[in-house]
């Protein structure tokens, strides 16, 4: 009975801090973009060139198609891949 206490208990914990971290996704404004493209640019003009570069540009892009058109957090989603894919997350 503790175990089923303890799993529900750890599932429940689990679900709010996804939740939580989904409301601050949403949260995300046009100064995000702008500091998460200043941010990859400057990465993205340090970076050897490559299959990850490469990479990161089209995330960079989709990135800057979504918060021209005000999904701020899509977004800062793809720009947040992008520094992922460049190793600088």
């Amino acid at each position: 009975m503790t175990f089923v206490k303890s799993a529900a208990s750890a599932l429940a914990l689990c679900a709010a801090l996804g939740f939580a971290t989904a409301a601050n996704a949403a949260d995300a404004r046009a100064s995000d973009c702008i500091h998460m493209a200043k941010q990859v640019s400057a990465a993205l003009n340090t970076a050897p060139q490559g299959k990850a570069v490469e990479d990161a540009r089209d995330q960079a892009q989709t990135a800057r198609q979504y918060c021209a058109s005000t999904m701020y957090a899509q977004g800062v989603a793809h720009y947040s891949k992008a520094l992922e894919l460049l190793g600088k997350s």
